[in-house]
């Protein structure tokens, strides 16, 4: 598999504990979402958001996965959303997939779109309610940007995500979190098997044990990460591969920096 650093996006939502400063206690997403948007609506928009770039950037990223809070579809101004764009250019970072809480309305659902196909992302990754499929498929096929349906719980085997897709397949397909099978004690090597022909997005994550969902560094927990990285290069996989990691109570930059490094490693083994 040849290393393309564009090809290895840094999902922004690695961070979700910063605006929190990492002491939220006990850890709430939900909270911790709602405390991103909350700084990042505010006039500190352009400082945030430039901070983030320049960590992401100086950490050897070329893209990035953009996280709904960082830059939310129902919430951000034109003007926020035309100084994210200034800022990316100026960083040399472009944006692969939106990604998040995507929408739990019609109306929500075709925001993110918008917002997507503005930043110029190709791909919507996460989940979404059933009653929202078929709006979600117009859409897809209006944008041309597909939506890969992520392995989180309620959706958390390889027959779940395929029931998902059903014969949407050509705008609909998975988004493998390597973290949450090992959460389930499912071997991502052999989902990733089983959903090959429906494999549109990797987001390539380790965690300490199964049953939990505590996240590190990649090669310090318990999922094989090598061997998916064998497995993909056996598939013939050409997609991106997004580097996650979010820890509740830390910065994860350092780990993650070790995580790009390692994952270079492999792919040039």
């Amino acid at each position: 598999m040849k290393v393309d650093k564009k090809k290895f996006p840094f999902i922004t939502a690695n961070f979700v504990g910063r605006a929190c400063n990492y002491s939220l206690k006990p850890f709430d997403w939900g909270k911790a979402d709602e405390a991103t948007q909350r700084l990042f609506q505010s006039y500190a928009f352009e400082k945030e958001f430039s901070e983030l770039m320049t960590i992401i950037a100086d950490a050897g990223f070329k893209t990035i996965e953009l996280w709904t809070a960082h830059l939310n579809y129902g919430k951000a101004t034109q003007e926020q959303i035309q100084k994210a764009k200034q800022i990316l250019e100026r960083y040399e970072l472009s944006v692969y997939s939106y990604s998040g809480s995507l929408g739990n309305s019609e109306k929500e659902l075709d925001q993110s779109f918008t917002l997507a196909q503005t930043m110029g992302a190709k791909i919507l990754a996460g989940g979404l309610d059933t009653s929202l499929l078929d709006k979600a498929y117009k859409l897809c096929q209006g944008y041309k940007i597909r939506f890969a349906f992520e392995n989180h719980p309620n959706r958390e085997t390889p027959e779940k995500i395929k029931d998902t897709i059903g014969n949407r397949g050509d705008w609909f397909g998975a988004c493998v979190d390597t973290g949450w099978f090992a959460t389930y004690d499912i071997d991502a090597s052999e989902a990733i098997i089983e959903l090959q022909n429906n494999l549109f997005h990797i987001h390539l994550k380790d965690i300490t044990a199964r049953g939990k969902h505590e996240t590190c560094a990649l090669g310090d927990g318990i999922v094989d990460i090598p061997a998916v990285i064998k497995t993909l290069r056996k598939i013939d996989y050409d997609g991106c591969i997004s580097i996650e990691h979010e820890p509740e109570y830390h910065d994860p930059i350092n780990e993650i920096k070790k995580s790009l490094g390692r994952l270079y490693q492999w792919l040039e083994s």
